[in-house]
């Protein structure tokens, strides 16, 4: 238990502070803070990765869309209050919006959560051969 809530913490620090250092360096250095979005989903693969190996399926699966829950929802305002560079279109957020994206953000989540447990499970079978 205490494996996986630590993981699950370095897991919500990991995306704290790429929301919050992708904000700053996406307005400091003019680049659209979307990109930054591969790296986000390196995070979820790589969160999910590591806690497969301290859990089950259904687990890991669950605390990887709970961590996209939190980028979707937390994440996404912190981006907002520190001034992300998102282009030139400004798009208004209804609560539509708003529902929508956290609903698609933590359902992709969950299959990265399930990516990085099949990568985990496969690893470790090469490995044990």
């Amino acid at each position: 238990m205490k494996n996986k809530l630590s993981i699950f913490l370095v897991g919500i620090l990991a995306v704290t502070f790429l929301d919050s250092l992708g904000a700053i360096a996406s307005r400091q250095l003019n680049f659209n803070y979307s990109l930054l979005s591969i790296v986000s989903f390196i995070v979820y693969v790589s969160f999910a990765f590591f806690l497969a190996r301290q859990t089950d399926k259904k687990t890991t699966i669950i605390l990887t869309g709970l961590l996209g829950l939190f980028d979707a929802t937390i994440g996404w305002k912190i981006s907002e209050l520190l001034g992300a560079n998102t282009g030139e279109n400004e798009i208004e957020i209804t609560t539509t919006i708003l529902i929508t994206t956290v609903i698609l953000m933590t359902v992709f989540s969950c299959l990265l959560g399930l990516l990085g447990w099949w990568l985990s499970k496969k690893i470790s079978k090469s490995n044990d051969n």
